[in-house]
């Protein structure tokens, strides 16, 4: 669509854009010679040498440890882990400590806003749970739940989640009146529209429970019995306050709750196994304490997303990940941690591709990256066939605004990229990814937006009314009218059937209160500006977005790839137009004030909340 956008001094028609410039990997200089292991661990293969003073590339700074990429003579280039000490990444030039993940790569670039808008954010939290060893010595233990609180940890940095607000229950802390306490306390520290990461890594399991009609899931505590048996339902019990005020809600489950694909489970359990296809030691995250509930034959099937629905919250606001189905076993790594874990840690922070060119990484995107690793790792293994990783709730949820300078050229298939955001991903019938073969189309203006408005907190009600369904092009004008259920902040961005550019027409140069009262309607254009329709004919996409707290879009103006033309601001319908654009539109400006910093300056205070409402309209342009 190109529109006309006139004001009472002007007629203009917009063509101008923005874009912004990706972040290359940093090269830094060895401060001593070390070993470069193909994984971030001691006992990982050593796959190369670095003396001390060779210049090496950073990809990747996570933890203790730096993915760099070294040249190995005629070989080529060889990618592998190092300790971050041996590395002089206090460079002035470099700016390696700049990069917190491998997103910000070259080859898997990110826009340049990427390392500002991935500082931390008072309002994120996180709770990490893992149990490694059970107070009764039938339950095997779980060595990689060690290792799965480190990379549970990454990803929640990934999410701009402080350290401050990262809490941990390890081992002894984590029984089941350990667990309930720590959702309660996350609870008092939580405020509306804050976000929440809640991975837990440990034991499933499940048994009879005649009051439920069956068999039920549940999480086994450090402490077992009945006080360290946390069933599903209890778990949405405990997490009901959480999603009554987050704007969204991301739980991770590495356990498993079947054990009835194993015939002899005992054995297999406290043994492990060796996979002939990688060097690691596996254990099932299954502890059977119900013979009859071993076994996937009298499954509910009522995890935690349904019991969670079932209670009245929105899938759109919640997110919800386990390592397996509810009849599969899931595997624990001694060496490397939670399958389920390490893949989707690896994926958030640098592995997934951006399939559809959408301009950001998608929870479920990032879902098929650590199967198709999962399945690939188990795929010479003799027992056990690889085990499904499961995404409940909003499918679309983007974990952290970075995005690729290209979009991969292939999807995994139509039906799944036919799947409305907030709806099961995996089920039965559809196991593990296609392979990825389909080009991929062109991504509409109203997808684009669409990705944005799959970032709403539901809870938040916006309306919106057109004055006309459809406008004759050279002819009518754009007019609507919006109305919250809560106060705020409005903003309006349109995609036209040209798909060429996502225009934010209001707040613009002319009209910059864009305030709106709880329950009373906001008419716009106002008389000083209005939107005329200039073709072609088709569809408009107009997302009406309510935020908490103002967002600062003064980057847009102040870019170099977007002369000014007029009051309004435009962008290119392509990743990195979006990604900005997303990422930008994401953070509440308040967010930046020391009286964000605590929850009680949070409490009852929007301008520290990122949380929005929307709301999806279309206008038909006829000639």
């Amino acid at each position: 669509m190109k529109i006309l956008l006139s004001t009472i001094a002007c007629t203009l028609s917009v063509v101008f854009f923005w874009g912004s410039k990706p972040v290359l990997a940093q090269s830094v200089s060895a401060q001593r010679a070390t070993e470069i292991r193909a994984d971030k661990l001691p006992s990982s293969a050593v796959i190369g040498q670095l003396s001390a003073g060779a210049a090496t590339r950073v990809l990747s700074v996570e933890g203790g440890w730096v993915q760099v990429e070294v040249r190995d003579g005629a070989k080529g280039t060889r990618t592998g882990w190092v300790r971050a000490s041996t590395l002089n990444l206090q460079a002035g030039s470099a700016k390696a400590a700049d990069l917190p993940n491998g997103r910000l790569a070259s080859n898997n670039a990110a826009l340049s806003l990427g390392v500002r808008s991935l500082t931390p954010r008072d309002n994120r939290h996180a709770l990490i749970i893992g149990i490694s060893r059970y107070a009764d010595p039938a339950i095997p233990g779980l060595p990689g739940a060690h290792i799965d609180r480190e990379s549970a940890t990454q990803m929640a940095r990934a999410m701009q989640v402080p350290e401050s607000n990262i809490r941990y229950l390890q081992d002894e802390q984590a029984t089941g009146d350990g667990i309930r306490q720590a959702l309660a306390d996350l609870n008092a520290r939580v405020v509306e529209g804050d976000r929440v990461f809640v991975h837990y890594s440990g034991h499933g399991t499940r048994y009879n429970d005649p009051n439920a009609g069956g068999c039920v899931e549940a999480l086994l505590a450090h402490d077992g019995g009945t006080r360290g048996t946390i069933t599903n339902r209890e778990v949405a019990d405990l997490l009901k306050p959480l999603t009554q005020k987050t704007d969204k809600l991301f739980v991770m489950y590495d356990a498993c709750h079947s054990g009835g694909v194993i015939k002899d489970a005992s054995t297999v359990r406290t043994r492990g196994y060796t996979n002939a296809n990688d060097d690691g030691l596996l254990r099932p995250k299954f502890a059977s304490i119900s013979e009859e509930c071993g076994r996937p034959v009298n499954i509910k099937g009522r995890n935690l997303e349904i019991e969670q629905t079932a209670q009245g919250v929105l899938p759109q606001d919640i997110v919800h990940v386990s390592a397996s189905r509810d009849n599969e076993v899931s595997f624990d790594d001694a060496q490397k941690g939670g399958l389920a874990t390490q893949f989707m840690r690896d994926c958030m922070l640098r592995d997934a591709k951006d399939l559809d060119g959408s301009g950001a990484i998608t929870m479920d995107e990032i879902r098929m990256c650590a199967q198709d690793k999962l399945n690939k790792r188990m795929q010479n293994d003799a027992n056990f066939k690889p085990h499904n990783i499961t995404l409940n709730g909003n499918a679309g949820f983007v974990p952290a605004w970075f995005s690729q300078a290209m979009p991969v050229t292939a999807i995994t298939s139509v039906a799944a990229n036919a799947l409305p955001a907030s709806v099961t991903t995996t089920s039965a019938a559809s196991a593990t990814p296609a392979t990825p073969a389909v080009p991929v189309a062109a991504l509409t203006g109203e997808q684009a937006l669409r990705q944005m408005f799959d970032q709403r907190d539901a809870k938040r009600r916006v309306q919106v009314t057109l004055g006309k369904n459809a406008l004759k092009i050279g002819q009518d004008a754009l007019d609507l009218a919006v109305q919250s259920d809560r106060a705020g902040y409005v903003y309006i961005a349109m995609a036209g059937s040209d798909n060429q550019a996502l225009h934010l027409l209001f707040p613009n140069d002319l009209d910059q209160d864009n305030t709106i009262k709880a329950g009373q309607p906001l008419r716009l254009p106002r008389p000083n500006w209005r939107v005329k329709a200039g073709g072609p004919a088709g569809t408009d996409s107009l997302l009406v977005m309510v935020t908490d707290g103002p967002r600062d879009l003064t980057a847009l103006a102040a870019s170099a790839n977007a002369p000014k033309a007029g009051p309004f601001v435009a962008s290119l319908n392509d990743a990195q137009g979006r990604a900005q654009l997303g990422a930008l539109m994401s953070r509440s400006q308040g967010l930046s004030a020391p009286t964000c910093s605590t929850a009680a300056a949070r409490q009852n205070n929007p301008l520290c909340s990122d949380a929005y409402g929307a709301l999806m309209v279309s206008v038909e342009e006829q000639k």
